[in-house]
């Protein structure tokens, strides 16, 4: 299998061996890296590869200043062009923008306020497309909706049986749901209230498409649970739009409803959530399914010794490490403190155990930094368990405990299994 390429990213500053460690750090995350010394080399390197993003240093290269690499720089990359210095004034920061600068990071700089804004940048860039839901019982309307939306780069279900929407809902967690209000088997409103009982449903937007343009029925059917009602046929581009602008609102509005302030995992009830629907998949498919519960050593030492801001990065630093090892944004999940949880779809016990134990050594590794720019390293204990014929969610939950309050008792910075 072809592992996927790491987003490139390119230093152009004079002295290499100052960013290796930051390279290392990067490697971790899923950044590879080059540092470039030379105009010759880094004006070679853009005409080659076009990088994910280009940091650039003030001090710049050997023949020229960080200002003046800017210009060339900024019209051959395709991406964000990051700039490090000390102090600008707005004026000077307008300049480099005009120039080709997007971004810009004090110095001095560590890894983390790097990779932070790389990440940002990479969910700005990477946008994962609408999912969308169609509900009408008139297979050409519904052909016409899916076929607009999909060419707009939605990923598009059509039904036209309402009656299968909750087994649709639970499969494809879409974005929207596009609704006819007239159908044989029930109404749209009928269903849209049916749906609204599930709470885990609340955040997702129904929208209903009908002929009907008597606004007090519209407004009668909107009471039952839908959130607006548009008139089918509309143009295409309004149809786009529309569908852009919901979707949007809402994936934002269930970020924050389902999303821990401070690393943007899933929060304790919605791993919880996320956890319980995937045991009940496994048991129905006969699927495999671990579980890891993730805790930091020693953590409140970092808070009393270095402040609980640094105890904050710790985590952060920990979160981004599990979210990019695992792929899927539901699959991990902050359970409390300094606590975390990791479903693991579909792996054997020693599979995730050897899985967790990678990050483990992958967090050991990255160089943390205190408030007054002193270095350390933390670790972190973890607990595998794997789901059994007959186990529950919480049954789950408490092996995976258990494993964890061993790999304490051994002596930490270390993986226990479940038996």
């Amino acid at each position: 299998m072809n592992l996927p390429k790491m987003p490139m990213v390119y230093f152009v500053a004079p002295n290499a061996e100052h960013y290796q460690d930051i390279r290392t750090q990067l490697q971790l995350f899923g950044f590879d890296c080059q540092v470039f010394t030379r105009n010759s080399a880094i004006l070679a390197a853009m005409h080659t590869q076009s990088p994910f993003a280009v940091v650039i240093d003030e001090l710049g290269l050997a023949e020229m200043s960080g200002k003046q690499c800017v210009p060339l720089i900024g019209k051959l990359s395709k991406g964000p062009v990051i700039f490090l210095a000390e102090a600008h004034s707005v004026a000077e920061q307008i300049e480099l923008m005009r120039a080709g600068v997007s971004d810009f990071l004090p110095k001095p700089f560590n890894s983390q306020q790097l990779i932070d804004r790389l990440d940002a940048l990479q969910e700005q860039l990477r946008p994962d497309p609408f999912r969308v839901l169609i509900v009408d019982d008139s297979e050409a309307v519904a052909r016409w909706t899916s076929s607009i939306l999909t060419d707009a780069g939605m990923l598009v279900k059509r039904i036209q049986n309402p009656l299968e929407v909750l087994f649709q809902l639970e499969r494809m967690k879409p974005d929207i749901i596009l609704m006819d209000v007239y159908m044989p088997e029930c109404s749209g409103d009928e269903i849209a209230k049916i749906i609204r009982q599930n709470t885990q449903y609340d955040s997702i937007p129904i929208v209903f498409l009908s002929t009907e343009t008597h606004r007090g029925k519209q407004l009668m059917a909107r009471s039952m649970g839908g959130d607006d009602f548009w008139v089918k046929n509309m143009e295409p581009e309004e149809l786009v739009a529309s569908v852009s602008i919901t979707a949007e609102r809402y994936r934002q509005l269930r970020r924050w409803m389902t999303r821990d302030s401070l690393t943007a995992l899933l929060n304790h009830t919605h791993i919880i959530e996320e956890l319980e629907q995937e045991v009940a998949r496994a048991h129905q498919e006969f699927r495999m399914l671990s579980y890891a519960m993730v805790d930091i050593d020693h953590f409140k030492m970092v808070n009393d010794q270095h402040g609980h801001a640094v105890g904050d990065r710790v985590i952060k630093c920990l979160s981004r490490l599990l979210r990019g090892g695992m792929g899927k944004p539901n699959a991990v999940g902050r359970y409390g403190g300094e606590e975390f949880a990791v479903i693991l779809s579909e792996q054997t016990l020693m599979r995730a155990a050897q899985k967790m134990d990678e990050l483990r050594q992958s967090f050991s590794q990255l160089t943390q930094v205190g408030m007054g720019g002193d270095e350390f390293h933390s670790t972190i204990s973890i607990g595998v368990a794997q789901l059994q014929d007959g186990m529950t969610a919480q049954q789950l939950i408490d092996a995976a405990d258990r494993a964890l309050y061993q790999a304490k008792a051994a002596g930490r910075n270390q993986v226990g299994l479940a038996h």
